[in-house]
């Protein structure tokens, strides 16, 4: 599959495959899935809170998967990530920065390293740093890579994810829609 990221903003368009999309993704963008000869499949809105959520995803799938140890910093910043994605004034910047400057400490530290510096991106990203989303992207797969997986493996699966996230997301606003 081949899909189109375009911007909000200017206009402009990306291309790329479904190994390159959790790394292409911005904020204020719209995703775009195209069939093969090049047609609009579907297409959804990418917003900061759908980021966060991936970087998320892509930090936890990490530390479970690939880690070689816990690392308690790295789950405190994934739990207060969490909850500001529940509710985004429950957590300060502030209390994401440091969970996330803990969490990057940790990783210069042990052998959860890119595991931990993916859940310090996804606090980085709910505190308003958006590349951080694709950051954790690539940490989670340089962590796959560290723990001999393959890091293709790694990225296809997030763009799996990505996908199909926002399909089931589509599915659930268009049937709240319904009711």
């Amino acid at each position: 599959m081949t899909y189109r990221i375009i911007s909000t903003f200017d206009g402009s368009t990306e291309t790329c495959t479904l190994t390159e999309l959790s790394r292409q993704l911005k904020l204020n963008s719209i995703l775009a899935e195209l069939g093969v000869d090049g047609t609009l499949i579907d297409c959804w809105p990418i917003v900061h809170e759908t980021l966060v959520t991936f970087a998320v995803e892509f930090a936890e799938y990490a530390l479970k998967n690939y880690a070689k140890k816990k690392s308690p910093e790295a789950d405190t910043c994934i739990a207060l990530t969490k909850q500001w994605l529940k509710n985004n004034n429950s957590v300060s910047n502030e209390e994401l920065k440091a969970a996330a400057d803990a969490a990057d400490a940790d990783a210069a530290a042990t052998d959860a390293a890119y595991a931990a510096a993916a859940a310090a991106d996804a606090a980085d990203a709910a505190a308003d740093a958006a590349d951080a989303a694709t950051y954790a992207a690539a940490d989670a797969a340089y962590a796959a890579a560290a723990a001999g997986k393959s890091r293709e493996a790694e990225l296809i699966r997030q763009g799996q994810f990505i996908v199909e996230y926002l399909k089931a997301a589509a599915t659930v606003s268009s049937d709240s829609v319904a009711a």
